[in-house]
């Protein structure tokens, strides 16, 4: 008798798989900005690419959202960015990595502009869309 496959299950295993081959696309892209990024597997399918303290790029077979710092201290409220496509998130993530690399690391911590890592890989922001 031939063995049933729930359909929903593997949407699921397929998004995932998008999703890491997505992130591992990104970070090779980011390489070539000369910027370390590590890919990562969730549990719950989320992958991610840690771009640096605080920079967090969330990736699904969709599309790849982050928080942006606030690097001058005037947001009232946070600002989540997305992009579509690996290319496009490499050029925005590259920039945002060189003006958070000229400020020291104390200070981005000190002043909250970033968060630690763990509270960024924890972050309840819905995993399916990219609010503004």
């Amino acid at each position: 008798m031939p063995r049933h496959t729930d359909t929903h299950e593997s949407a699921g295993q397929q998004d995932q798989e998008n999703a890491t081959r997505t992130a591992t696309h990104l970070a090779g892209l980011l390489a070539h900005h000369n910027i370390p990024a590590d890919v990562h597997a969730l549990p719950h399918g989320r992958v991610v690419v840690s771009v640096f303290a605080g920079l967090v790029a969330h990736v699904t077979a969709s599309h790849i959202w982050w928080h942006v710092p606030d690097l001058t201290g005037k947001r009232t409220r946070p600002l989540t960015a997305y992009a579509h496509t690996a290319e496009a998130a490499a050029v925005r993530l590259a920039r945002l990595y060189t003006d958070m690399r000229a400020m020291p690391l104390a200070d981005l911590l000190s002043t909250g502009a970033i968060r630690p890592l763990a509270a960024a890989l924890l972050d309840d922001t819905p995993r399916d869309a990219a609010p503004l």
